[in-house]
């Protein structure tokens, strides 16, 4: 058989967006919720992913891994020039982050800044995405908990940011959509979420960069808490969350992780609009989430 074409990127004529064409991610693997063996990111199944391009150890072995995608949507020797990497969040078989210590989440946020930093330096690297899926309904296609990162030559409108005064630094001062807040971090609803219940976890501060920040731990705690207060509220629902960090060009941002739960799915009319609808106002879903907040 033979091998997939590389993947390329094509640009729409009509609506000018930029679509990664990519064979070879059809090739991927479900683990159809556990009957398909070993887990490849289980310890002592390293020989079953490519060679790992970053780790975190301790005594015990690593602690998070980063490899290479090995069905990637971009390839640094293909028409779509980028890379593409899995974050294994830990070496224990579990799914959500939530049955994660802190400091193991602290270990994961870590290694994000620290391949940030690692693929900006690449020249032609303009924008980084940083996602996680969680169950089946948000595309997740393990269980075992992993993040994604794909670096790409351009800045996707969704990391464009609009032009005048930031529209993120007065999120955090709304207090009937805050959710909870720390020393440098507030998670608040944002005024026109797509989905029920979506969070945003900003800095007080106005940052632009995640990589040049120093908050894993404290990140860490304010995620774990208002992911409990989901599983809570909405029965531990499938859920994406995206780190959305300054693109290459700009240097007027603010970084922030978006955590959307998954209850409702994107239909016709988002598909063809681009509009969302949501039937939760974000005051009244942040009022249940702070309701639902553990001690």
């Amino acid at each position: 058989m033979s091998e997939p074409a590389p993947p390329e990127f094509r640009v729409c004529p009509v609506t000018g967006r930029t679509v990664i064409v990519a064979p070879a991610r059809a090739a991927r693997p479900h683990d159809d919720r556990g009957d398909a063996g070993p887990c490849p990111f289980c310890p002592g199944q390293e020989h079953e992913t490519p060679p790992e391009t970053y780790a975190i150890h301790d005594a015990n072995g690593w602690r998070v891994r980063v490899v290479p995608n090995r069905y990637p949507a971009v390839r640094p020797d293909a028409p779509a020039f980028g890379y593409h990497e899995l974050v294994v969040e830990c070496p224990d078989h579990v799914e959500r982050p939530t049955d994660l210590r802190e400091d193991q989440l602290a270990n994961v946020f870590r290694a994000y800044r620290d391949r940030l930093a690692h693929h900006f330096a690449h020249p032609r690297i303009e924008a980084v995405s940083i996602f996680k899926n969680v169950g089946v309904a948000a595309g997740a296609s393990r269980e075992h908990a992993h993040s994604q990162l794909v670096a790409l030559p351009f800045v996707p409108p969704g990391f464009v940011a609009r032009p005048g005064p930031c529209a993120v630094c007065p999120m955090p001062a709304g207090s009937d959509k805050l959710v909870a807040r720390s020393a440098n971090l507030a998670a608040v609803c944002p005024a026109a979420p797509r989905f029920a219940n979506e969070v945003w976890i900003v800095p007080t501060a106005h940052e632009p960069r995640f990589e040049a920040t120093d908050h894993d731990v404290e990140l860490a705690q304010l995620v774990r808490r208002v992911l409990l207060a989901m599983d809570a509220l909405l029965d531990r629902p499938a859920f994406n969350w995206m780190l959305v960090t300054a693109p290459r060009p700009v240097a007027d941002f603010h970084w922030r992780l978006e955590i959307v739960p998954r209850r409702s799915a994107v239909a016709g009319f988002e598909w063809a609009t681009g509009v969302f609808i949501n039937d939760v106002p974000p005051d009244r879903a942040a009022a249940r989430l702070r309701d639902k907040l553990p001690a």
